[in-house]
């Protein structure tokens, strides 16, 4: 299978699109905590999965939380979000929570909140609309992030990475939107169409 590529000006449209969907997902995030958030410049790559999988071997926590949330249509995929224990015991004092279920739940509605309203805004740029799956979480240690098993079901993904930052209350996750072979071919037609538009 030949890995697809983005050109260079469906990059710089998808990198628009992104930063409007983040501006966003980044205001109703930080309503949602009370607190002042940051996301960090998406950077974005067309990757074979094996290679994010060994890339991820070089993250720092000892185990994170992983929750995802799929979404349907013609754009399709999934959502995930990474945090690690340490940023999760952070928003469960900065939320005041009292027990394991709590922290869940408040990462599961964080995921929740986030993915859908980036990957809506994100379709809605793209002319389209999408479905969500409820999402789904769990906690993996570092070195059994590769066996996770969303991350199986993709050969190739775009992959949309950035970090979610609440610097005061030292929260940080990542956040990835991952999409298989057929919905990269639309996307790549639905830059070509944008890129047309403005010409």
């Amino acid at each position: 299978m030949n890995t697809l590529i983005l050109t260079e000006d469906e990059q710089d449209v998808l990198q628009e699109l992104m930063n409007i969907a983040y501006g966003d997902a980044t205001a109703i995030v930080a309503e949602m905590l009370d607190a002042y958030a940051t996301l960090s410049i998406p950077n974005i790559r067309i990757i074979e999965t094996s290679t994010l999988l060994q890339e991820m071997k070089g993250l720092k926590g000892d185990s994170y939380f992983f929750s995802s949330q799929a979404f349907n249509g013609m754009f399709s995929g999934e959502s995930a979000f990474f945090i690690d224990t340490k940023s999760a015991n952070n928003l469960a004092n900065h939320l005041e929570l009292q027990n394991t279920e709590d922290l869940d739940d408040a990462i599961l509605e964080l995921t929740n909140v986030l993915t859908s309203t980036l990957t809506t805004r994100l379709a809605k740029e793209m002319n389209t609309e999408i479905k969500f799956s409820l999402p789904s979480i769990s906690k993996l240690p570092h070195d059994e992030i590769q066996t996770n098993k969303t991350l199986q079901e993709y050969s190739q993904v775009i992959v949309i990475d950035t970090e979610l930052n609440f610097e005061d209350q030292q929260i940080n996750g990542e956040i990835f939107i991952l999409t298989k072979d057929g919905s990269i071919e639309w996307l790549k037609n639905q830059l070509n169409i944008i890129l047309e538009a403005l010409m």
